[in-house]
């Protein structure tokens, strides 16, 4: 494998940073304001590491706290360039972010898991080899998205704010629809491990 073929496209929430707990929503949320982000401490080193060795890195995450009400859009762009900022401070490089802002019931074609926001990024990095590349997340939405843009996957489900074990709503989902990831692992730092070896 040439690792200058390989977009590594990484969900944000859960995958690059903590979630942040709301006893308003079934699940922990993502960070409404710069304030409340918190890199995982591995992220920086790990997200190098991949750098270093050829790979390339994007980010593709859903964010529709602005248009659910809950803060507001220039709140969650300073919270995701924060993301960014902290994340490529070890030396990393994020080549770009695919960001969509909608709610599921505006039925975009951009929020995860269609496949707007992986279709984005390979337009933007043609260079990349679709069949090669894969989508890294932390939810049944990004297994499905990647899946179906024909990118292998991979879910991680060691957010510290989270068993183990996917949720039992995800492991339904992707059995709804025959679909499984390429790689399990606890986070970024069991991807980055497998990735590096083959």
């Amino acid at each position: 494998m040439d690792a200058r073929s390989v977009l590594i496209v990484l969900d944000r929430d859960g995958v690059l940073n903590r979630t942040v707990p709301n006893s308003a929503e079934p699940r922990p949320d993502s960070p409404m304001h710069a304030g409340e982000v918190s890199v995982f401490p591995w992220v920086p080193s790990t997200l190098r590491a991949l750098t270093d060795a050829g790979f390339g890195l994007c980010v593709a995450s859903n964010q529709p706290a602005a248009a659910k009400g809950k803060t507001t859009r220039a709140a969650l762009e300073e919270a995701h360039a924060r993301v960014l900022r902290e994340t490529e401070s070890d030396g990393a490089r994020i080549l770009s972010s695919h960001v969509c802002f909608h709610r599921a019931e505006d039925g975009c074609d951009c929020r995860k898991p269609r496949t707007g926001l992986l279709r984005e990024a390979f337009l933007q990095h043609p260079s990349y080899a679709i069949g090669e590349s894969w989508m890294v997340g932390d939810r049944a939405v990004d297994v499905l998205a990647g899946a179906s843009f024909g990118l292998k996957t991979a879910l991680l489900t060691g957010d510290a704010d989270k068993a183990a074990e996917p949720a039992a709503d995800d492991v339904l989902a992707l059995h709804a629809h025959s679909v499984q990831p390429s790689f399990r692992g606890r986070d970024l730092r069991d991807f980055a491990e497998f990735i590096l070896r083959i």
